[in-house]
């Protein structure tokens, strides 16, 4: 399972660099993502090839990103008090944009990466890699806005669909939208229309991010997280004097929505494992034992963003100061926004020497003869 958090999720990159080096046969049979992690997720399940082929590609195309690839800013809708005027005087104030970043430029990248040129065309490698046996399942998450399900777009083989009240499963062939509703953050991206539904960010309302691997089939998860996850001592330690600025109340916000559930699901996996190794197998009434192995990084990705915001087109970098990300010791809403080479190649050199750090325990995670394996790619 493979988390997002925009830029952030550069860092997952890295993890997948330091496995493809120990590992360069590994294969994933199910592959989920929210968020940004969405992307990640889409290319090694769409991409042919060894993993660590597919890892250096990946590689390549993380490191050549800058902003201007990723979004544009919508000016207009920066100016204070827009959208209070929507009420007043509509009929004088444009809807359009309705985010505060344009996300085209990302839709054009995808396009073109995944030779989709055509909108709501279905990514065909994804279909290939399944009909050869390398896949066996792929699931992207969004968010339905009218409902508010968070709904599980899934491809693949022989599926057994699991739904619950506040959750759907659609099956599909996946396409470019689907990438972009699930990395589309409230506010900030515009929300992707698909089928009759407006689509935003997966991250909210997914109480349980390893649920969807879960339901797949996984019997092993390998969960790629983009929080850090601090001392007793930090976690004590202000990250600002005086009134919070408007950026570190969106950090917080950020963090308690797509960080905090997948550090509550892991606490709630470990358990269900306890509970499951104290039972006779003829007591356990179908509940398994899942395999759970979380890669987290060993630094601050909000604290190392902070560092290089000097990096960011002066257009966003006025726009971070007005919320006063530079008053904030760990600007994690700035971070999600830091697609420049410099910070990126950071995240991806962290998440390979966190590898380094891990290997005696996925040695032997991945050594262990179990059922499917999972990666996802989470928050």
């Amino acid at each position: 399972m493979r988390t997002g958090g925009r830029a952030r999720a550069a860092y997952q990159v890295g993890l997948l660099r330091g496995i493809a080096k120990h590992f360069p046969d590994l294969q994933f049979e199910i592959i989920t993502g929210v968020s940004a992690g969405a992307i990640n997720a889409m290319f090694l399940a769409a991409k042919s090839g060894p993993l660590a082929k597919k890892v250096e590609d990946l590689t390549d195309l993380w490191c050549a990103l800058e902003c201007h690839h990723v979004f544009s800013p919508n000016y207009a809708r920066l100016i204070p008090f827009r959208t209070a005027l929507h009420g007043v005087i509509p009929r004088f104030v444009s809807r359009k944009p309705h985010g505060l970043f344009n996300s085209d430029p990302l839709a054009s990248l995808l396009r073109e990466l995944f030779d989709s040129p055509i909108h709501r065309a279905p990514i065909s490698g994804i279909r290939e890699n399944l009909a050869e046996g390398w896949l066996k399942a792929v699931a992207l998450i969004g968010l339905d806005y009218a409902t508010g399900q968070s709904v599980r777009w899934v491809q693949g083989r022989n599926l057994e669909i699991f739904e619950g009240t506040q959750r759907r499963n659609v099956p599909c062939e996946l396409t470019v939208e689907h990438v972009l509703a699930s990395a589309a953050l409230p506010f900030v991206f515009p929300a992707v229309y698909i089928g009759d539904r407006w689509y935003g960010d997966g991250g909210i309302r997914l109480s349980a991010p390893l649920s969807p691997a879960v339901h797949l089939g996984a019997r092993r998860i390998l969960a790629m997280s983009t929080g850090y996850q601090r001392t007793p001592d930090e976690a004590s330690h202000p990250g600002v004097r005086g009134y919070p600025p408007a950026a570190q109340l969106i950090s917080q916000l950020v963090n308690s929505v797509f960080l905090d559930v997948i550090d509550e699901d892991v606490i709630r996996m470990q358990r269900m494992n306890e509970m499951i190794d104290h039972l006779p197998p003829v007591e356990r009434n179908g509940f398994r034992r899942i395999e759970l192995l979380t890669l987290r990084p060993s630094v601050d990705l909000g604290k190392l963003a902070g560092d290089h915001q000097r990096d960011l087109p002066r257009s966003i970098r006025l726009f971070t100061r007005a919320l006063g990300a530079d008053e904030t010791e760990s600007p994690d809403f700035v971070s999600m926004l830091m697609f420049e080479p410099q910070y990126l190649r950071e995240l991806i050199d962290t998440g390979e020497r966190d590898i380094e750090s891990r290997l005696d325990d996925l040695r032997a995670f991945f050594g262990e003869k179990a059922g499917p394996r999972a990666v996802s790619r989470a928050e």
